[in-house]
């Protein structure tokens, strides 16, 4: 009996045996299966975010150096490798198809290289055309303004300074709304914007900032106007070097003194600007005018440039004619010694000549070499911060009537 049982159990063991081992391989065959599953949906996921997002980026580095220290584009007889030499991350990620967050990350050379926002918005397109973005966005001012700091979209080694430099603030914080008109051969676009921004390194904050342009373009032909208003608030200062009173046989000693040129209280500022643009693959002009005009002692200007270019296979010469002049002089004559030192700073007149040469040395980088000289500023410093601390009281004159400026530079798109 004994006999029988042992046999028993050892037979049913036998026939378990199997099935256990099966059981055992569909499990770990089971968990192979939901860990492939599970890498395939990962990488599904990394493609999927892969595809919503785009990244690029864009460099520029620059030789400047001037005959004297007048102070063209902060340039002075020294060697400057840092005004216009700049580095640029932008982050595009698409979070449907109709809606986008763009990052812009800046690194200028005139700042140390501080890292900042240029850009910062979300953007929606709704089905009827309309895009609206909304935080930190560029002012649609200028021809280039959407490619201010791309130095390889530009023609020239820098936007003329007169135009481009008369307006100290590049982007702002609020909104922005646009459409486009789509015709056979081309295309009308709209745009209006509103919000608030400051001037970097100054206490003057610009409010109540809106505008609007219209451009038109057939791809060979560009035409384009712009209006805005802002509400200004702040102390316009400048700093100078007082020298301290020293034995006679001692060096000379300085100290340097910020004092308030002008306070800003609610003033209105108005911006106006045409421009145009001819490219047929080609011969390349450029036509930009603009009028400033603030309230108060803040002086009103004109400045406009002419930009004409022939391209040359890999080459494409240039030449620039630009100009500035405040129209406001005689109403803002000085009274008091504050008023006399507003005219010595704010009074401008100018006229630059630019002879240029870009180089497209390989499908994403050129490089430019730039002959800038300025003239005719009439009795004022031109508008120069260099020549502006040259005032002579006694003699009334500047140092300097006129300065030639030389850049090498390279641009470069990844």
């Amino acid at each position: 009996m004994k006999l029988m049982l042992k046999t028993l159990s050892l037979a049913v063991a036998c026939a378990l045996a199997p099935t256990t081992l099966m059981a055992e391989q569909t499990t770990e065959q089971k968990i192979a299966q939901l860990e492939q599953q599970v890498k395939a949906l990962q990488k599904q996921q990394t493609a999927s975010l892969t595809d919503k997002f785009q990244f690029n980026g864009f460099v520029s580095g620059a030789y400047i150096s001037a005959d004297n220290d007048a102070g063209y584009n902060g340039s002075d007889n020294s060697t400057n490798l840092s005004q216009d030499s700049k580095l640029g991350f932008q982050g595009t990620f698409s979070i449907s198809d109709n809606t986008q967050a763009v990052l812009q990350l800046m690194m200028r050379g005139e700042y140390d290289w501080e890292v900042e926002a240029e850009w910062a918005y979300l953007s929606h397109k709704f089905d009827n055309g309309v895009q609206l973005r909304g935080g930190k966005l560029r002012v649609p001012l200028f021809m280039y303004s959407d490619y201010l700091d791309v130095g390889y979209a530009q023609p020239f080694a820098r936007p003329p300074e007169e135009v481009y430099g008369n307006i100290p603030f590049s982007s702002y914080t609020g909104a922005g709304i646009s459409y486009d008109v789509e015709y056979d051969e081309s295309t009308l676009s709209m745009q209006a914007f509103g919000g608030e921004s400051d001037v970097k390194n100054t206490n003057v904050n610009l409010s109540n900032l809106m505008g609007a342009n219209l451009s038109w373009t057939d791809e060979v032909w560009t035409l384009r106007g712009v209006y805005a208003t802002a509400v200004l608030d702040g102390d316009i200062t400048r700093t100078s070097q007082v020298p301290i009173a020293v034995p006679p046989s001692s060096p000379p000693t300085f100290m340097t003194v910020e004092s308030v040129l002008m306070t800003l209280d609610d003033a209105r500022g108005e911006f106006v600007g045409v421009g145009a643009s001819y490219d047929n693959g080609e011969m390349l002009a450029v036509f930009e005018w603009t009028r400033v005009e603030t309230e108060g002692a803040f002086p009103d200007s004109d400045s406009g440039y002419i930009t004409l270019g022939y391209r040359i296979k890999a080459f494409t010469p240039y030449v620039t004619v630009a100009y500035i002049e405040s129209q406001d002089n005689d109403e803002r004559m000085p009274v008091s010694a504050q008023t006399a030192l507003q005219k010595i700073v704010f009074n401008q007149e100018r006229t630059a000549y630019s002879l240029g040469l870009r180089w497209d040395a390989l499908d994403n980088l050129a490089v430019k070499f730039d002959l800038t000289y300025a003239n005719e500023f009439g009795d004022t410093s031109g508008g120069l911060s260099g020549n502006s601390a040259t005032f002579n009281p006694l003699t009334g004159a500047f140092m300097y009537d006129d300065t030639l400026v030389y850049t090498v530079k390279f641009d470069a798109v990844f």
